[in-house]
C-alpha cells in the first residue's frame, strides 16, 4: 500500500459532511491513557491535545516503546467536529524525510510511524473509521506480534462494525485477548480499561 497520506486526505474531503453520532464507542470511550499518566509526554498530549514537534519527535523516535506511543496518541483525544493531528504528523514526517505529503510511502516509514498515523487518523476522525484501517492494517503486518498494535486494530475494526454488529464488536476485542501468542506490551491496567468498556457489547452475543 503506497502513498497512504493520499487516500487519508481524500476521504477527508469525501467525508466531511457525513457524520452521524456515537454517544460511546470503542474509540471514544477508551482512555487507557489513563494507565500511563505518570509518563511525562502523556500527560503533555492529555494537557494540550494537540500534535507538536515534542511529541511528532516522540512518536517517530525508535527509543519509545509502541504502547507508550499508543497512549500518547490516545491522550490527544478525539473532537465531535474532528482534528488534524494525523495531518499535522504526516507534515513532519514529510520535513523529516524530504518529500511532500502525498509522497509519503510505507516503504521508507518505520512501521512504528505507519502504525501512529493510523491511530491518529481514527482519533481525529472516529465517525469514518474506514480511512484508518488500511494504514493500521499495512502496521499490523509487520507488528502483528505486538498485542498493542492488535488491540487498536481491533478497536478501529469494532468502530466500523458497531454500525450493523454489536456482537461483532466484543468478538473482535476477545480474538485478541484470546490470542495467547501475542507479546503483552501494553499496561495490564490499560487492558483492563480497553475490556470494561468493550465486555459491555458481549450481552448481544446472546
Amino acid at each position: 500500500m503506497k502513498k497512504i497520506l493520499q487516500v487519508v486526505f481524500l476521504l477527508n474531503v469525501l467525508f466531511l459532511f457525513q457524520k452521524t453520532s456515537h454517544a460511546d464507542s470503542p474509540i471514544t470511550a477508551t482512555k487507557f491513557y489513563e494507565a500511563y499518566m505518570d509518563v511525562k509526554m502523556v500527560e503533555r498530549a492529555h494537557l494540550e491535545g494537540v500534535m507538536g514537534l515534542e511529541i511528532a519527535e516522540f512518536l517517530t523516535s525508535p527509543e519509545n516503546p509502541i504502547d507508550v506511543k499508543a497512549a500518547v496518541i490516545n491522550a490527544l483525544s478525539w473532537r465531535f467536529d474532528g482534528k488534524n493531528n494525523a495531518e499535522l504528523y504526516a507534515y513532519y514526517l514529510a520535513l523529516l524525510y524530504h518529500v511532500s505529503v502525498t509522497e509519503l510511502d510505507t516503504e521508507f516509514l518505520s512501521a512504528d510511524e505507519i502504525f501512529c498515523i493510523g491511530y491518529l487518523t481514527a482519533m481525529d476522525d472516529y465517525f469514518h473509521p474506514e480511512k484508518a484501517l488500511p494504514i493500521l492494517e499495512e502496521a499490523h503486518k509487520v507488528m502483528k506480534e505486538s498485542f498493542t498494535v492488535s488491540i487498536i486494530l481491533a478497536l478501529a475494526r469494532g468502530q466500523k462494525v458497531m454500525d450493523y454488529d454489536w456482537c461483532e464488536v466484543w468478538r473482535l476485542t476477545e480474538g485478541v485477548l484470546k490470542n495467547k501468542d501475542l507479546r503483552q506490551d501494553l499496561r495490564p491496567e490499560a487492558t483492563k480499561m480497553i475490556v470494561d468498556y468493550m465486555v459491555l457489547y458481549k450481552e448481544y452475543c446472546e
